[in-house]
């Protein structure tokens, strides 16, 4: 995955919420789910990693727009503040969970 970040892995998606059950309830991606929602920024990014959870595949963020990345607030330039990106950093902090997803977006919006 050369130039386009590091990947996350179906545990870190796991780990985060995204499951092949669905997202799971009061996890990072159900946070990340109702940020994007509520605020209209980050949908892509959400549901890429839906479908790479529910597969029960590794995320790489290789379907994703600069675009997108650059409306979640994943940019080349670093996390944006009061983002949707920086809400889902915030929660990832907050819970100990998401770990590697966190690392994922923020390396693939920096590369991309």
């Amino acid at each position: 995955m050369s130039g386009q970040g590091k990947g996350a892995s179906h545990g870190d998606l796991s780990d985060a919420g995204y499951t092949s059950a669905g997202i799971t309830k009061g996890s990072v991606g159900s946070n990340m789910m109702s940020q994007s929602d509520v605020s209209g920024h980050g949908k892509p990014v959400v549901s890429s990693l839906q479908s790479a959870g529910a597969r029960g595949q590794d995320f790489s963020g290789s379907n994703l727009s600069r675009g997108a990345l650059n409306d979640s607030g994943l940019t080349s330039q670093g996390v944006t503040r009061g983002s949707a990106g920086a809400h889902m950093m915030s929660n990832v902090d907050k819970s100990g969970a998401g770990g590697g997803v966190k690392s994922s977006l923020q390396s693939v919006g920096a590369k991309k």
